[in-house]
């Protein structure tokens, strides 16, 4: 079994101020996030259209953040840059990297965004939700504590990543489905890939591979269709549906792949259906199955308790609670300054 988790490393027992505090004094919301979180605010020129609105919401979603999602931005990020959307990909609306976190000002142009146009509270929501995804994104990343290679793994596997059964059958054979199972089976095939892998380390550890090494060699295609081609070695996981997807279109169907492999269809259907995915941006790549796990852990009421999330709680929730409860009571937020009084000097002598 896995290790036990350890304390989170960026919890910090220190409440916020509420961002209203500031703005009833008068105060400017850059100036909160300077305070309450440690950022740095950086925005585009002033003639920028709309991003005077844009800034002040992408602050306020700040202030609605999950309690553990504020302890993230304020231990694990030290920038939000608004920037304008020639910097992003298509599509994108915000992308952490290195203690930094960007959210693209461009919203009009941002198809997602602009169907909500008309709807504030659903743009604000997706609006939450990108943030949490992010910060999914550098807890998973934190080289302090992050996530263990063992666990990361594991929670890949509980969301749903296979070889196709035609690559590595091992996982569809009779008794080889459990997580432990998987989680072995993968483990092994990744250190036989790059010896260098510690089990027990960070993912994003200075003695570890890396992130980015660990997104080419687990999924059948990485950033930019690099991996599992031939020039970079990999394990070849896919999500379970594209595999399903793409039995059900060979010309044989799900019976031809039995035979050629000696699987049972019922042990291939078992095995393609047993964990779940937890939203279709999930399936992208591994490392955005991490970072959807905790978006879902922290913002959705799912109607039953799927493996990925039972996984996640224990990996990427529980540490930090384990700190909350042994650090004790927060100590209360520094409030903002109040505004000067201005004497007038009417009337004195």
């Amino acid at each position: 079994m896995p290790a036990p988790p350890r304390p989170a490393p960026y919890y910090l027992p220190l409440q916020f101020e509420p961002l209203s505090a500031y703005l009833s004094r008068g105060l400017p919301a850059a100036r909160w996030a300077e305070e309450q979180f440690a950022l740095s605010l950086s925005a585009p020129p002033r003639g920028t259209p709309g991003l005077a609105d844009r800034q002040l919401e992408v602050v306020a979603a700040l202030d609605r953040l999950p309690l553990q999602v504020k302890d993230l931005m304020r231990g694990l990020i030290d920038r939000l840059c608004l920037d304008p959307g020639t910097a992003f990909l298509p599509g994108t609306l915000a992308t952490w990297h290195r203690g930094t976190l960007r959210v693209n000002v461009d919203w009009p142009d941002l198809d997602p965004v602009a169907r909500l146009s008309q709807r504030p509270t659903l743009r604000r929501r997706f609006l939450l939700s990108t943030l949490v995804h992010e910060c999914g994104h550098a807890l998973v990343e934190d080289f302090r504590g992050g996530v263990p290679l063992r666990d990361y793994v594991r929670l890949v596997a509980a969301g749903g990543w296979l070889p196709h059964p035609a690559d590595d059958p091992w996982p569809y054979l009779a008794g080889h489905g459990s997580l432990d199972q998987l989680q072995a089976h993968f483990l092994g095939r990744l250190l036989a890939l790059d010896p260098r892998w510690a089990p027990e380390l960070p993912v994003a550890d200075p003695r570890q591979p890396g992130p980015a090494a660990l997104d080419r060699q687990l999924p059948l295609h990485g950033p930019g269709g690099s991996s599992g081609d031939g020039h970079v070695p990999s394990l070849r996981l896919q999500p379970a549906s594209k595999i399903a997807l793409a039995i059900m279109a060979e010309e044989r169907g799900a019976l031809g792949l039995a035979s050629r492999t000696g699987i049972p269809e019922v042990e291939l259907r078992g095995a393609l259906g047993r964990h779940p995915s937890v939203s279709p941006y999930a399936e992208d790549e591994p490392c955005e199955t991490l970072a959807e796990i905790f978006r879902c852990l922290q913002l959705e009421q799912p109607r039953r308790q799927l493996p990925a999330l039972e996984v996640g709680w224990r990996v990427l929730v529980l540490p930090w609670r384990e700190a909350e409860l042994r650090l004790g009571p927060r100590e209360q937020a520094l409030p903002p300054p109040r505004p000067r009084l201005v004497h007038s000097l009417r009337g004195r002598p």
